[in-house]
C-alpha cells in the first residue's frame, strides 16, 4: 500500500462536482430556453462528457499534489494478468447482474408494481436515448466512463480506503459507493462487479484489466439497450413476463450470488496472504 493515497482529497472531488453541476444545469437551463426542447439531447450529452472531464482534471491535480504517478497505474497487458479468465468471468458476471435485476423486477410487480412501471419507463427512455445518439453514447458508455471510473474507483478511491482501513474495508466501501452512484435497478450488480474488479486491479496491479472487464460489460448493456431502443414496450406485457420467469430466474441469481461470494472470499484470502508476505518481507529488510 502506499501512504501516500492517504492526502488525495475526495472532498474536493464532490465540491469540483456539484459547482459543475450548478453550472452545467444553469447553461442547459438556458440553452433549451433558447433554442427548444430539441436541444436537451446535446445538453444532456455535453453534461455527461463534461462531468467524466472534471474528475480526470481533479485526478491529474491530486495524483500530481501527493507526489503520486498516474501513469504508473497503466501497465502492459501481461499472460500473468489473466486477462482472457477475466472477461470470461465478466460475462458470466453479466447474467448475474441481469437475473438479479429481473428477480427484484418480479417482486416489485407483487408489491409496488407502479414502482416498477415507472422503472420500466425510464429504463425505455433511457434506451431510446441511447438509440437516437448512438456514437457519442457509445463513446461515452463503452470508452470513457470504464477509463475515468476506474481510475476514480479503482486506481484511487480503493487505494486510499485501503491505507486508512484495509483491504477488505477498501473494497467494500468502494464498491458501495460505486453502487450508489449508479442509482439504478442493477444496484446489486454494480456492487458486486465494483468487488471483483477491485480484486482484478490488486491482484494484476494493471488498471488496463478492470477497465477492459468494465467495457465489456458496458458494450453488451448498450448494445441490448440500443437493439431495442427503437421499439415501444408493451408495460403490461412485460410484467406478465416478468412474472411468468421470476421465481426462476431468482433461482439462478441466488445460486450465483452463492458462487460469487465464495470466489470473491477465496480471492480476498489470497490478496491478504500475499499482502502478510510482503510486510514480512520489508520487516525483515
Amino acid at each position: 500500500m502506499n501512504p501516500a493515497y492517504r492526502g488525495v482529497k475526495f472532498r474536493y472531488l464532490i465540491l469540483w462536482m456539484i459547482l459543475t453541476g450548478v453550472v452545467l444545469f444553469g447553461g442547459g437551463f438556458f440553452y433549451v430556453m433558447k433554442n427548444g426542447p430539441s436541444a436537451l439531447t446535446s445538453v444532456i450529452l455535453f453534461s455527461q462528457f463534461a462531468i467524466y472531464a472534471v474528475q480526470l482534471l481533479w485526478l491529474k491535480r491530486a495524483y500530481r499534489k501527493n507526489d503520486l504517478q498516474l501513469k504508473s497505474v497503466f501497465q502492459p497487458i501481461r499472460k500473468s494478468d489473466g486477462l482472457v479468465k477475466k472477461l470470461g468471468f465478466t460475462l458470466f458476471h453479466l447474467t448475474f447482474s441481469l437475473s438479479i435485476a429481473v428477480f427484484l423486477f418480479y417482486l416489485f410487480s407483487l408489491i409496488v408494481p407502479d414502482f416498477l412501471f415507472d422503472i420500466l419507463e425510464d429504463n425505455m427512455s433511457t434506451s431510446s436515448f441511447m438509440a437516437s445518439t448512438t456514437i457519442p453514447s457509445f463513446l461515452l458508455v463503452v470508452l470513457v466512463a470504464p477509463i475515468v471510473e476506474e481510475l476514480v474507483f479503482r486506481a484511487t478511491l480503493l487505494q486510499k480506503l485501503r491505507v486508512r482501513f484495509g483491504t477488505v474495508a477498501g473494497i467494500l466501501i468502494s464498491s458501495a459507493i460505486f453502487s450508489l452512484i449508479h442509482m439504478n435497478s442493477g444496484m446489486i450488480g454494480h456492487f458486486t462487479m465494483g468487488v471483483f474488479l477491485s480484486i482484478f486491479y490488486l491482484k494484476t496491479q494493471n488498471i488496463w484489466v478492470p477497465i477492459l472487464c468494465h467495457a465489456l460489460n458496458n458494450l453488451i448493456a448498450f448494445s441490448s439497450a440500443t437493439v431495442d431502443g427503437g421499439s415501444e414496450l408493451d408495460f403490461s406485457q412485460a410484467v406478465a413476463e416478468i412474472q411468468m420467469v421470476g421465481p426462476y430466474v431468482g433461482i439462478y441469481a441466488f445460486i450465483c450470488l452463492g458462487l460469487l461470494i465464495w470466489i470473491a472470499v477465496k480471492m480476498i484470502k489470497g490478496l491478504r496472504e500475499t499482502e502478510h508476505v510482503l510486510k514480512s518481507d520489508e520487516k525483515a529488510v
